[in-house]
């Protein structure tokens, strides 16, 4: 027995050497050109024209995949990948740009035309490892005028224009588990975003922005947002204005987090948006009582916000959950913590005789009634609250001795 499982132990491991040789040259064979800096480190101090000639060989072929293994890839100047040509890098492979780079983005994929992969039809992937700006004013990863395209699985850091950048002319390029990250003790860049997306037909899942001046910005139409985190560590990265700019008509965002804007959360410019449990956390290091959750402009109407949370800090209140032309905009199932205004600033006062409102013209104040007076630990300094039992009505003011009652009279 001893001896069988002897035997079977050698052959296996035999055949899984040869079956490893094999693949390795079925994988060149089969257009694919694999890099390692660990060998040449050395003697090779600006990747550009080795990962350019491998790229030029791979796209000859009809198209192709540059795989980099582990180690630091450092160039001097943009990487231009053809539609034909994808990228696939191990977790710990870093294309980095050299101090003084020329060109304005690390990566450009379909510049210049090209055919797509004889192979599969598509703009192929960039997929997995990191895409490192060394702290320029540049983008990490731009892709030009292409179709059906995926970027997956990888970090760019300290690119500090944009992270990503979808040019207009394209559609179907996908977004999925990318986080666009800044160190936190790098300033944001002015007018810097962290994805800009000029496409129409994207679908952006489990994404990451921190460090940029806008997170997320939509310049097109029918687009898909899914579990989008943004956020800035203001301390030392400074203000992130909008968390997500709309400006596409007809996009959707579900399950996304506006994480410390200093304007607001979801900032509407563009019809027909549907914003379904998102979460908006307002800014703890903004002017107190300013900003929105989600600011709607003249031009962002009709559109759907369904089951949306809004949290600012017990001392530091967001100055509307809705503000702006809400004209149009459906408002449902809106839950808030710490919010001032807005949540019922369109909705018609005294619409039913079980819940009437009082309101005083030009100030947005709106008292719903209150059929029990408040209890001493409930309300903050200043709230103010209308009791009617149905017999007597009266306004209650929390002050810094407790509730006080004031008559209504007629």
């Amino acid at each position: 027995m001893k001896t069988t499982r002897r035997k079977l132990l050698g052959d296996s491991l035999r055949f899984g050497i040869l079956a490893s040789l094999f693949g390795a040259v079925a994988g060149k064979v089969g257009a694919a050109e694999t890099a390692s800096p660990t060998a040449a480190r050395a003697t090779v101090n600006d990747w550009h024209a080795e990962l350019t000639k491998r790229i030029a060989a791979l796209d000859a072929r009809g198209g192709g995949t540059l795989e980099l293994g582990d180690g630091i890839y450092e160039i001097s100047q943009t990487l231009n990948l053809p539609r034909s040509v994808s990228l696939v890098m191990t977790p710990n492979a870093v294309i980095r740009a050299k101090p003084n780079f020329q060109g304005d983005a690390v990566i450009v994929k379909g510049k210049g035309g090209g055919a797509y992969s004889k192979f599969s039809a598509t703009a192929g992937w960039i997929r997995g490892g990191v895409i490192d700006g060394n702290r320029q004013r540049l983008t990490g990863i731009k892709v030009d005028d292409l179709h059906r395209m995926e970027i997956a699985d990888l970090s760019v850091l300290n690119a500090l224009q944009k992270g990503v950048h979808l040019l207009k002319g394209g559609n179907e390029t996908n977004l999925t588990r990318v986080r666009c990250d800044v160190d936190m003790g790098t300033r944001c860049a002015p007018d810097s975003i962290g994805v800009h997306i000029q496409r129409t037909d994207c679908k952006v899942s489990n994404l990451h922005v921190i460090g940029y001046e806008t997170g997320v910005r939509s310049d097109a139409g029918s687009n898909w947002f899914n579990q989008v985190h943004v956020w800035n560590w203001e301390v030392s990265q400074g203000p992130m204005k909008y968390c997500f700019h709309c400006n596409g008509g007809n996009n959707c965002f579900s399950q996304c987090y506006a994480d410390s804007p200093t304007i607001a959360g979801f900032y509407v410019t563009a019809p027909q948006q549907a914003v379904m449990q998102c979460r908006v956390y307002f800014s703890r290091w903004a002017s107190d009582n300013t900003g929105a959750g989600f600011l709607i402009t003249e031009k962002g109407r009709h559109g759907s916000y369904l089951g949306n949370a809004l949290f600012a800090d017990k001392e530091h209140r967001l100055a509307k959950a809705f503000d702006g032309d809400l004209e149009g905009a459906c408002i449902l199932g809106t839950s808030t913590r710490n919010v001032v205004g807005g949540l019922e600033n369109r909705i018609p006062s005294g619409s039913s005789a079980e819940q009437p409102a009082l309101n005083l013209p030009g100030s947005g104040v709106r008292l719903t009634r209150q059929i029990a007076s408040p209890l001493p630990a409930q309300g903050e300094l200043g709230e103010m609250r209308w009791v009617d039992d149905g017999k007597v009505s009266a306004l209650w003011i929390k002050t810094t001795t407790g509730w006080k009652k004031s008559q209504l009279t007629a």
